[in-house]
């Protein structure tokens, strides 16, 4: 299992909590507020999971924010780094940034974990564990993605 590591910083602020526009994601088709029921448990090969540490952080986050009832966690890759693909973890308002009818929506320690389609199948994201770690070059997410074939030495990226 390879593992690649978020955004690390001296203090555990590496996850956006700034507001987002409609814009910046696709509505759904009634525009209703309904990740949470449409979730389902991720599986050892399907889904993405959180670490109880984790949760425990994310949850920290979503209780700093206006509206802590329509948060959720988006997950997703984009390219870059030295290996081919980087992670992208945020908080997202779901009034604002509703999830897309395609996304993957998943329930992990009774947080929804939304990853839109292109993500997950591009970056082969199924089985993948999010942690959270603290260490002598600050704190911070990682991921553990059982599908990655390579990472980069600084664990920041990844090929899938």
């Amino acid at each position: 299992m390879t593992g690649a590591r978020a955004v690390r910083s001296g203090d555990d602020s590496n996850m956006s909590t700034g507001p987002e526009t409609k814009a910046d994601r696709p509505a759904t088709s009634t525009g209703a507020l309904h990740a949470r029921e449409r979730a389902k448990a991720a599986t050892d090969n399907d889904g993405i999971h959180l670490t109880e540490l984790a949760a425990t952080n994310v949850r920290k986050y979503i209780a700093q924010t206006e509206s802590p009832d329509t948060q959720y966690l988006y997950i997703g890759v984009k390219g870059g780094g030295c290996s081919g693909l980087t992670y992208v973890l945020d908080l997202r308002d779901e009034r604002l940034a509703p999830a897309a009818d395609t996304d993957e929506v998943f329930l992990s320690h009774d947080i929804v974990i939304v990853c839109d389609l292109k993500s997950y199948m591009v970056g082969n994201l199924g089985g993948t564990t999010i942690d959270f770690e603290e260490g002598l070059t600050g704190k911070g997410f990682t991921f553990k993605n059982p599908n990655a074939k390579h990472s980069c030495g600084c664990g920041a990226s990844y090929s899938a």
